[in-house]
């Protein structure tokens, strides 16, 4: 009989491929918008990001509604009550200017390396071993945790026990909801000034499949099934890693990925680990049936040192931030954490100073 750790993995699994392959076929990037909105004046790539937010808000609102679905502990945990306002700002503009040197965010990496693109490759491995560093070693408890927990507003003072909006404006569930609608009704109709649908049809289908996983990965995770894991969990003596509600982030699984290649077992096969290998067979799929995979191979000595450079950038400011242009972009602002919000700013700020600075170098 398949135990339910197994029911859910196998499920996350499936929910990952669909998400790598909408994300190929709709090409939803943050990094490779800000490219073309700043040098290019274009904004529908930025507009496919926004309608994947719309999504995965709006989903996840009515998860909330009618399947009972409990946010208040994620992993990482979005609405913690201590607003760690310096690692979102910090770490997003980090990760930021790193999405752009590296060329797109982990994510994006893992789909242009489904679709054959081999620079993807070291770009992911770096990026891998930075967040193993950051998170399965004392780095960074020695070296940030000292200063950036200073940085950290405890809004238990206050009288406050989370940091969602709904939280913070003293509402409960049915407030949450409402504000999930109006939020992801908000970031569709900027989408629709920039991309109207008869004109990216394919788009609107590809990123609002995107945010639907984001929310199947709560509802995965969050509910009967993910419960059923943690409870027979429970009853293992060596339970396996990372249970709990949560749903797609990249930097960190990444690292998740070089722990189990250092001790594979089926204890150390996370949420995390599968979302990366369901993304990216996802993405070669689409790639595949669409004939867009073609083999790019590895570039010159310069675009190592930058892309390489930017990876480490990113695999650091990701752990600082908790969290990715999915992570905090498309998971956390699903559950309307206000450091999500802030997180994604800082990253965007990141990616747009990265890019101008780019011009000016090119320039000269």
């Amino acid at each position: 009989m398949v135990d339910a750790v197994t029911v859910l993995l196998g499920s996350v699994l499936l929910i990952a491929i669909v998400f790598g392959a909408a994300a190929q076929f709709s090409r939803v990037c943050l990094p490779g918008g800000l490219r073309e909105w700043v040098i290019d004046g274009k904004r529908s790539r930025v507009s496919a990001y926004l309608i994947a937010i719309g999504a995965a808000v709006f989903f996840t609102a009515l998860l909330q509604a009618f399947a009972g679905i409990d946010l208040s502990d994620t992993k990482p945990p979005y609405r913690s009550p201590q607003f760690a306002w310096g690692r979102y700002m910090l770490g997003g503009f980090i990760f930021g200017v790193g999405m752009v040197m590296m060329r797109g965010c982990p994510a994006r990496n893992l789909v242009k390396l489904g679709q054959g693109n081999l620079q993807s490759l070291p770009v992911l491995i770096v990026v891998a071993l930075t967040a193993y560093v950051m998170t399965r070693t004392p780095v960074y408890a020695e070296w940030f945790a000292p200063w950036v927990g200073v940085l950290t507003l405890d809004l238990t003072r206050f009288g406050m026990a989370h940091q969602d909006l709904a939280s913070l404006f003293g509402g409960d569930l049915g407030m949450s909801v409402v504000l999930g609608v109006l939020i992801a009704v908000a970031f569709w109709w900027v989408a629709a000034q920039w991309l109207q649908f008869r004109q990216g049809v394919w788009v609107w289908l590809g990123a609002s499949l995107v945010g639907l996983m984001v929310a199947l990965g709560y509802a995965l995770t969050g509910g009967r099934l993910g419960q059923a894991a943690q409870e027979a969990a429970e009853l293992m003596d060596t339970p396996p890693e990372g249970l709990g509600v949560q749903s797609f982030t990249f930097s960190a699984p990444l690292g998740d990925v070089v722990h189990f290649l250092g001790h594979p077992s089926a204890t150390t096969i996370t949420f995390g680990v599968v979302a990366v290998v369901g993304v990216l067979f996802g993405a070669w799929i689409s790639a595949m049936v669409r004939r867009e995979f073609k083999l790019i191979p590895f570039g010159n000595l310069r675009e190592w040192l930058i892309t390489m450079s930017g990876a480490v950038l990113a695999g650091v400011g990701s752990v600082l931030a908790m969290g990715c242009t999915v992570g905090q972009g498309f998971s956390g602002l699903a559950s309307l954490a206000l450091g999500s919000f802030v997180a994604l700013a800082s990253i965007t700020a990141g990616g747009v100073v990265a890019h101008k600075m780019s011009v000016v170098f090119s320039s000269r």
